[in-house]
């Protein structure tokens, strides 16, 4: 008689790891890519608050892009919690100086691209999304403050 072998595979997938530095650093690099596009768009449109908007929009866009060229977990997911949570930063940082404009915008959003990229880590979904609803709906309730 032939003698049947089985293995025991995890059936867990895994995740590769990725470098939180390189996602610190596409947030930086995201941050000023939206103070370029506020200040380009404000020039044509004459409001902070629709043209901080759109450059919300796009740069989601583009972080979606470099998510996945990172290949960082969840990309859809890290970038649309960040846009939902910075939404309207054009308007909380209009008056002040360009200088403060550019370390908030990127300070925001290396730490909005760390903490959503550090949470979309977890192989399950809902607790991911969960967690991050709820941080985004905190985010923007103290913002609303």
């Amino acid at each position: 008689m032939a003698k049947v072998i089985t293995e025991d595979i995890d059936q867990q997938t895994s995740i590769p790891p990725y470098s939180v530095w390189k996602i610190t650093l596409a947030g930086v690099a995201l941050g000023i890519f939206y103070w370029i596009l506020v200040s380009i768009l404000n020039l044509f449109i004459n409001s902070i608050d629709i043209s901080g908007n759109v450059a919300t929009i796009l740069v989601f866009t583009v972080g979606v892009i470099v998510m996945l060229r990172l290949r960082a977990p969840r990309p859809l997911v890290v970038a649309l919690a960040t846009g939902l949570s910075l939404w309207g930063l054009a308007s909380w940082t209009d008056g002040l100086f360009w200088v403060e404009i550019i370390l908030c915008n990127i300070l925001l959003y290396g730490l909005a691209y760390v903490l959503f990229s550090w949470m979309s880590r977890y192989d399950k979904i809902f607790p991911v999304l969960a967690t991050t609803t709820a941080i985004v709906i905190i985010a923007r309730i103290v913002s609303a403050l």
